[in-house]
């Protein structure tokens, strides 16, 4: 999962971020309003962490232009922090478009409680089809057919297939493979994800013509993200 955080206090910028992290999510920083709009349209999260009171644009502007264009921005979760604690405030913070506001001084143990509840959301709303040109995957079945012909395919190629297609048009490097769906990048090594790559480039007609090698990198499968 990916979250942007967008806090012009770096203390507190620094403190999500390595609370964030320690439980293996993506995250990328800003503590500034504009370039934090900016990344949000490159980076696309599945959740934001939006400060009010920001330098450049504030956090509410920042909300609103999101839920107005989220053909540009994507459709991410947002949590709003702010150390503003009035009633009104709260209100406008939900009017803007926020998912979950959270007063300032806070426990990042809890901001990680409530991130984890907003993600579990989003996670039990996630479709149970996903499909790529020919290529549909049921995860509820756990089959993945390719021109109505079912593929028979071990989890790990199962769960490989979907993480590719998820993220589609994105260059995935080796280690977020292995972090993915090994949960390791110490014991499995490079070279599992590469065979992997190969077991799929046999079974699949379309992912052997639409993956590419980015050497030195990872892989990307071509077509438009379906991040959001």
């Amino acid at each position: 999962m990916k979250i942007m955080v967008v806090e012009d206090d770096e203390e507190i910028r620094t403190l999500i971020e390595y609370f964030l992290k320690k439980e293996k999510y993506e995250v990328r920083s800003s503590g500034d309003g504009m370039e934090g709009l900016k990344n949000v349209r490159e980076f696309k999260p599945q959740l934001l962490i939006l400060d009010l009171m920001l330098p450049g644009i504030d956090g509410l502007s920042i909300a609103g232009m999101i839920r107005e264009n989220p053909e540009k921005y994507g459709n991410p979760l947002i949590l709003m922090l702010t150390a503003k604690a009035e009633v009104e405030d709260v209100i406008e913070g939900f009017k803007s478009g926020a998912d979950e506001y959270m007063r300032k001084p806070f426990d990042p143990r809890e901001l990680i409680v409530r991130v984890k509840k907003l993600l579990g959301k989003l996670e039990e709303s996630k479709p149970k089809i996903y499909s790529y040109k020919n290529i549909q995957i049921d995860t509820e079945k756990h089959i993945v057919t390719e021109d109505g012909i079912e593929i028979e395919m071990s989890k790990k190629e199962f769960d490989l297939t979907l993480y590719l297609i998820e993220n589609r048009g994105i260059v995935v490097t080796r280690e977020k493979i292995l972090d993915k769906i090994w949960s390791s990048n110490y014991y499995s090594g490079d070279r599992t994800v590469d065979v992997y790559i190969a077991k799929l480039r046999e079974k699949l007609k379309t992912i052997s013509r639409d993956i590419r090698t980015v050497k030195g990198v990872g892989y990307k499968l071509e077509g438009e993200s379906m991040q959001s």
